[in-house]
């Protein structure tokens, strides 16, 4: 049900499921949010970031379908990135909705103080082996900088866990899709086969597998490209026929799109490896030479994009490292 020729009209997707599209101050463009109905009960999926463009619009798309916020009787987050969680608190005041996420999401979602202290001193290690100059490093305050800007600590009160079903909607199915996040989940409804499928599978773009801090701090970090494309190939195995996405349009013919998501990260892991053969090179220095347009704006994603590559080459035995001066080296 869309309402032509109005700007803030939330989109029926499928049955029971609405789109509205919220705009974001972020490179990414406009973010979208999932309203699902179901007699007297509503859930909202994800709330965008914390700004009033992004407030009203929301508050407009639910007004298209006839609801408002004290209507929602709970909220679902697909993951914890700001664009996704930032106007959570506001929306849980105005509705006295619950949230529900993965129990990674909640150091994000509470801006827990340790952990963010935690956070911060991983990044600077991981990017100092990495080989990034010193003066480069600052991008990890910039991180905390953005969390406040367009966030505010909020809080989960129910936790959501692989292949459970989803509380108040029991047509859906809680997928955990890691890998562009450690707290990424997924909802799929066999019925007419439909994915929400957050920022796991985009049409327009290739979702970024995003280094994280491990939850357990004993433990070595996630290999989260690796992660990544083991939920996609579990993705691939469904039977889908359309994805919902975070961002951008609705994805048809999905196995096609992530066979070719799969393919190309091998020819990524190809084109590292030939860079290697030149000699012995860095993260960071790899880092530049596969995005030497990008990588000093988005160091953070293209650095992730980089380590997860080496990752899949480690396990390969294809590469080898030494550490010298507390940076790693990487070799043919």
């Amino acid at each position: 049900m869309t309402v032509l020729g109005k700007r803030n009209v939330a989109e029926e997707m499928a049955p029971g499921v609405f789109r509205i599209e919220v705009p974001t101050p972020f490179h990414v463009g406009s973010v979208n949010l999932y309203v699902l109905i179901k007699a007297e009960e509503v859930t909202l999926v994800d709330v965008g970031p914390l700004t009033e463009e992004a407030w009203q619009t929301l508050n407009e798309g639910l007004a298209s379908i006839g609801i408002g916020l004290e209507q929602i009787s709970q909220i679902v987050l697909t993951h914890h990135h700001v664009d996704h969680v930032g106007q959570l608190e506001r929306v849980r005041r105005a509705s006295g909705a619950r949230t529900l996420a993965h129990p990674q999401a909640a150091p994000y979602v509470q801006m827990d103080e340790d952990f963010m202290v935690y956070h911060d001193q991983f990044f600077k290690e991981l990017y100092q082996k990495s080989g990034v100059p010193e003066e480069k490093l600052i991008i990890i305050a910039k991180f905390q900088k953005l969390m406040k800007t367009f966030s505010a600590p909020s809080q989960i009160d129910g936790l959501l866990k692989h292949e459970q079903v989803l509380p108040l909607f029991p047509e859906w199915q809680v997928l955990y899709t890691p890998g562009h996040s450690q707290s990424h989940l997924s909802l799929y409804r066999a019925k007419d086969r439909v994915l929400i499928g957050g920022d796991h599978i985009i049409k327009h773009i290739s979702s970024n597998a995003f280094i994280e801090p491990p939850r357990d701090r004993s433990r070595n970090r996630p290999l989260t490209l690796v992660q990544y494309r083991t939920a996609l190939q579990m993705c691939a195995d469904m039977e889908i026929d359309q994805v919902f996405s975070g961002h951008g349009e609705r994805v048809t013919h999905h196995r096609e799109l992530i066979l070719s998501r799969l393919q190309k990260n091998w020819e990524r892991t190809d084109t590292l490896r030939r860079l290697l053969a030149s000699g012995e090179k860095t993260a960071y220095e790899l880092t530049a030479l596969l995005f030497p347009t990008l990588y000093e704006k988005e160091l953070p994603l293209t650095i992730s994009e980089t380590i997860g590559h080496i990752d899949l080459l480690m396990i390969l035995h294809q590469v080898e490292v030494e550490e010298r001066d507390d940076v790693l080296y990487y070799h043919l």
